[in-house]
């Protein structure tokens, strides 16, 4: 039996990206049921970033719920889900009904979901970065000091305010902790010029990367940028899709990819993009879209399995929210665990969820 449910979870204390305030976190969970297996998957488009609403992907859904059924018991799912993809080409749609025959097929078999998509691997835990806000130096020193004495040994700063305060937190944090791997996110907020001056005086500080340094209207100047500092560029909100992220790759003017799987589609897609970046020696750390606790989990193995290695990702985003629907810990010293049971591993708490009918 195939079931859509619907959730609206509100975040701890609402949030900016990109000029767009977010309050609540909102998706559709797919749950298969079948031969004593149930199976999920999410689908949790985000606001601002994807080209498609929710109400749009529920309405796909729920026309198309008899033939996906069918599919699914009768393991015809590739047929179907390629056909259904050519017709409704949305990436956290394909993602999510990949995720959930993916999960069925790896219970079948009786084996964890990282088990079954990399055989290869052998420990199922992955390195997260966790982010500081600045407010005063002494406070978000106190905030990254909790941070790196709860295990995490990467640091994601926020800046693009106020480049003095800023700086002065950043050569705190590296005399504070000179082991600790520092990255930044301007999030869009630097002009050309602006950048330059900025990076270069970040330049003895060791930072691993900056994430989105140039505003939209000059950042095809990045090229440029990427000539006068020495510390990697990151693209995050440039990637809203895959075409995104193969134009970017052939420009190689970004020297790493932070990838939302749920804006890139199905598990193949993520892959290509993946080995096309690499052909430009760009690295990918995958982060998640602020989705509820079965999205942050296929993230979590997506990155284990294709993520760059030297670097954490950004996985630790489950305490953002009020609630979830599985609350089993997932953070440990620093790190996501990935679930050893078979598929996702985890049970779902249906207290926050409403069937769409």
């Amino acid at each position: 039996m195939l079931k859509f449910y619907s959730y609206k979870i509100p975040f701890q204390t609402p949030f900016s990206i990109s000029g767009a305030v977010y309050e609540f976190r909102e998706g559709v969970i797919i749950e298969f049921d079948h031969d004593g297996i149930q199976a999920y998957g999410e689908i949790a488009p985000l606001p601002g970033f994807s080209a498609f609403t929710l109400d749009q992907i529920i309405s796909v859904l729920q026309v198309n719920k008899e033939p996906l059924e069918n599919a699914l018991i009768k393991g015809e799912f590739p047929q179907f889900f390629y056909v259904l993809s050519q017709i409704h080409n949305i990436p956290s749609l394909k993602f999510g009904l990949d995720t959930l025959y993916h999960d069925y097929s790896s219970k079948q078999k009786g084996v964890s979901l990282a088990e079954y998509l990399f055989p290869e691997l052998s420990g199922l835990e992955i390195p997260s970065n966790a982010v500081l806000g600045i407010t005063d130096v002494k406070s978000s020193l106190n905030h990254a000091t909790k941070m790196v004495n709860d295990g995490f040994k990467t640091l994601k700063v926020k800046v693009g305010n106020n480049f003095e305060k800023e700086y002065q937190l950043l050569n705190a944090l590296r005399s504070e902790f000179p082991a600790v791997q520092i990255r930044i996110d301007a999030n869009r907020s630097w002009g050309l010029d602006e950048a330059i001056s900025n990076l270069q005086q970040l330049e003895d500080l060791n930072i691993e990367y900056c994430e989105e340094p140039l505003i939209s209207e000059e950042v095809d100047r990045l090229s440029v940028l990427k000539k006068e500092t020495t510390i990697k560029l990151a693209a995050d909100e440039s990637i809203r899709n895959k075409k995104d992220a193969g134009i970017l790759s052939v420009q190689n003017g970004f020297d790493v990819f932070v990838l939302k799987p749920m804006m890139i589609g199905s598990f193949s897609e993520i892959y290509v993009t993946k080995q096309q970046a690499n052909s430009h020696y760009i690295d990918m750390v995958f982060t998640t879209s602020l989705e509820s606790k079965i999205g942050r989990i296929i993230t979590a193995i997506l990155a284990l399995g294709w993520g760059a290695k030297k670097y954490a990702h950004g996985l630790a985003t489950g305490s953002l929210l009020s609630s979830d629907l599985n609350d089993e810990t997932e953070i440990n010293s620093g790190s996501y665990v990935i679930p050893q049971k078979p598929g996702i591993g985890i049970d779902l708490n249906y207290n926050y969820l409403k069937e769409i009918i």
